[in-house]
């Protein structure tokens, strides 16, 4: 069976070429040119993947994605925009985009990302269990698997532990005191700043600039948390 795309952009010169080519490369295609209709019709058609626009008539593409997430819904969404700033891409990644293409964008560099994102979905779906994600972090804990894009991490114990109580806990803030608890145990005397070594080795592993974090911040005077 050819996996369902969904295309979510009000550019209809834009949009419908793509979804013309798509279908000749065998891909099942539905076409939305506003963000109420490409809601309903995500929730009917369960696509494959989304390819969302950022500026829609009606609401942005951005809030239809942390709609899609707030839903518990993994299905794999490329980006399509034409926002450029560094900051753009982070919120979207952040909001739980699986990549982010920027406008104007050639045929074979997006049929190259729909593939990638695609096959990254179907093995992270191989593996049963609970999965999680948060921005291009995915983690499978029946098989303590986890992927950055495209690439899967090598996490010792304790990284894997500390980023999967993150993981399950979005932006929630946590004392060196509490990871220390759930991650080493109570019985642990050792120096609590381990756990500064070990969040610095995980950003060392998940940050595009581990000395300026965007993903697992530092929340002074109180600890970390993942997300802003």
């Amino acid at each position: 069976m050819p996996n369902k795309i969904l295309l979510i952009d009000d550019e209809v010169n834009l949009i419908d070429p793509v979804a013309y080519n798509l279908k000749q490369k065998g891909y099942d295609t539905i076409t939305a040119y506003d963000g109420k209709t490409g809601l309903e019709a995500f929730r009917k058609e369960q696509p494959d993947l989304i390819l969302l626009d950022w500026t829609l008539p009606d609401v942005q593409g951005v809030e239809i994605l942390r709609q899609v997430r707030e839903e518990q819904d993994f299905t794999p969404v490329i980006m399509l925009t034409g926002r450029t700033a560094k900051e753009d891409i982070i919120e979207g990644l952040t909001a739980g985009a699986d990549d982010y293409v920027t406008k104007p964008f050639t045929w074979e560099e997006l049929l190259a990302r729909i593939s990638s994102v695609l096959r990254r979905a179907q093995q992270v779906a191989q593996a049963p269990g609970k999965r999680l994600r948060f921005g291009d972090i995915i983690m499978d804990t029946a098989s303590h698997r986890v992927w950055l894009a495209d690439k899967e991490l090598s996490l010792s114990p304790r990284e894997y532990a500390l980023l999967e109580i993150f993981m399950n806990n979005p932006r929630r803030v946590y004392s060196r005191d509490d990871l220390i608890e759930r991650v080493w145990g109570l019985d642990y005397d050792g120096d609590t700043k381990t756990v500064d070594v070990h969040i610095c080795w995980l950003r060392q592993k998940l940050e595009e600039d581990p000395a300026r974090p965007k993903m697992l911040q530092t929340v002074r005077g109180f600890g970390y948390r993942l997300g802003g």
